[in-house]
């Protein structure tokens, strides 16, 4: 995660409000943000709004936001999981 991005702290829980404070900080759209946890950008947006955020997905950002899981370790992930195959830029599935 980038240094300069203020981080809840481990106890915190992971509130609409923070959740769209970490995002906006980073200078990330929803798509770009919750794309690296899986989620797409109407589940994000509705996770920022409220809704009850899945134990799965909690469990990966906070993993997130404590450093212990990077960017690199989620696009490995969902590269294994997709068979080989990542999402570019675009959102297209394209061969990797």
């Amino acid at each position: 995660m980038k240094d300069n991005v203020r981080v809840p702290p481990k106890h915190a829980a992971l509130s609409p409000e923070i959740l769209r404070e970490v995002r906006i900080a980073r200078r990330e759209s929803q798509t770009k943000f919750w794309r690296r946890f899986g989620v797409t950008q109407s589940r994000g947006s509705r996770f920022e709004l409220g809704t009850e955020i899945p134990p799965s997905v909690a469990i990966l950002v906070k993993l997130y936001f404590e450093g212990i899981v990077s960017d690199g370790d989620l696009w490995r992930a969902r590269r294994s999981h997709n068979g080989g195959r990542s999402r570019n830029g675009t959102g297209d599935v394209a061969a990797a």
